[in-house]
């Protein structure tokens, strides 16, 4: 038995919903540890070790970036997915009107 590919648009939406969310508490966070290290390294005197350890999270920035976008990115591709999967069944119930001459017992 195969199985059919079932995509429901409000599941879609649902989970970009989600992902839409994950992705800005993410980026939230993400933004107050490089304040909180930014602000360690401006200050008058900050230890060698702090120091190197402070530039060693702040080279982190661009992956940390990276994956707020991943996220973001992938919400995005279901609230896609949602309404192009909406968009296919608008048109299968246009295509299929009770009146429309391709229907059986329709007008001809």
């Amino acid at each position: 038995m195969s199985k059919l590919f079932v995509a429901d648009p409000v599941t879609l939406k649902q989970e970009g919903d989600k992902l839409d969310n994950m992705a800005g508490r993410f980026n939230d966070d993400v933004e107050k540890v490089y304040s909180t290290v930014e602000e360690l390294l401006s200050s008058g005197y900050v230890s060698p070790a702090a120091r190197e350890m402070g530039e060693k999270i702040l080279s982190y920035k661009n992956d940390l970036d990276n994956m707020t976008r991943t996220i973001a990115g992938y919400g995005n591709y279901c609230h896609n997915a949602s309404s192009k999967v909406r968009k296919n069944e608008a048109d299968i119930v246009d295509n299929f009107k009770v009146n429309a001459s391709n229907f059986v017992g329709g007008d001809k």
